[in-house]
């Protein structure tokens, strides 16, 4: 997920033009990715980090989202949308860990212009404060998603 992360993140930064849209569960997570995001954010039209928790020092260049939601820090997601270019990570825990390295996570990445444009718009919503969205939100994308180890095992096995 790292890696497909960095790849969309990348393909921002040549692209230098567009929206980027992160989650990082908690700003401390943010941190080590500081550098790499101002860099993002000089060559893009906007840069919006969610995250529980304290945001970082205001960075002009960055927005920073709090969530206010606990079922929202589930997700990870990394979507990047552009006139010309269009992809998505959408990631969500499928465990209950709280280390990193025993986190599990499911979801899907895509290019489909209509899939990106359909999560932007949710988060939009979302960062306008309309905690009705959440259950939405939750409702909409939960039953394509395991909910935890075991429904993820069953899905492996159907699939």
């Amino acid at each position: 997920m790292l890696a497909v992360s960095h790849a969309i993140e990348d393909l921002a930064h040549e692209t230098a033009t567009g929206e980027l849209i992160s989650t990082f569960q908690h700003f401390d997570n943010f941190l080590h990715q500081e550098d790499r995001y101002r860099e993002l954010a000089r060559r893009l039209d906007a840069v919006r980090v969610w995250a529980e928790g304290e945001p970082p020092a205001q960075m002009d260049d960055i927005d920073f989202v709090p969530i206010f939601h606990p079922e929202l820090t589930r997700y990870w997601v990394v979507l990047f949308d552009s006139p010309e270019i269009h992809a998505i990570l959408f990631c969500k825990q499928a465990n209950q860990a709280d280390h990193f390295q025993r986190k599990v996570f499911s979801g899907y990445y895509s290019f489909n212009p209509f899939v990106v444009r359909s999560l932007r718009r949710r988060f939009e919503l979302l960062s306008c404060g309309i905690s009705g969205v959440v259950s939405q939100f939750e409702r909409y994308f939960s039953p394509q998603m395991p909910d935890s180890l075991n429904d993820f095992d069953t899905l492996l096995t159907t699939a």
